[in-house]
């Protein structure tokens, strides 16, 4: 696959904190120290949360995507730059994109308007 067919995604993402309530006591599962047990305190800070983020496309979203910039590369002659919106929903750490739409945008002076 060469450079010019390569479709590259970068998305932005708001994530709210992952703490709404007090702390959580839990085991780091990438830890291999044993969690506390009793009156004994652990040197092991712990989360309650895993470093990882599910996200879950929609086929549509595929679809529209690549559509938006197959169509631009063959009116331009090139490869261009395509912006867009995805629209889903976040819960945690998993995100679900279930819907998106392309973006009109001029630049100017290196700026994206």
């Amino acid at each position: 696959m060469s450079s010019a067919d390569r479709i590259d995604f970068e998305m932005e993402v708001e994530v709210e904190s992952a703490s709404s309530g007090p702390p959580v006591d839990l085991p780091n599962p990438t830890s291999p120290a044993p969690p506390a047990t009793g009156n004994t305190k652990s040197v092991v800070v712990t989360t309650a949360t895993s470093g990882s983020v599910t996200v879950s496309l929609h086929p549509l979203v595929i679809m529209n995507v690549s559509e938006h910039w197959t169509r631009l590369r063959a009116q331009e002659g090139s490869p261009q730059t395509v912006i867009g919106a995805l629209i889903g929903k976040q819960k945690g750490r998993n995100i679900e994109v279930m819907n998106s739409f392309e973006l009109v945008f001029s630049v100017i002076d290196g700026d994206i308007v």
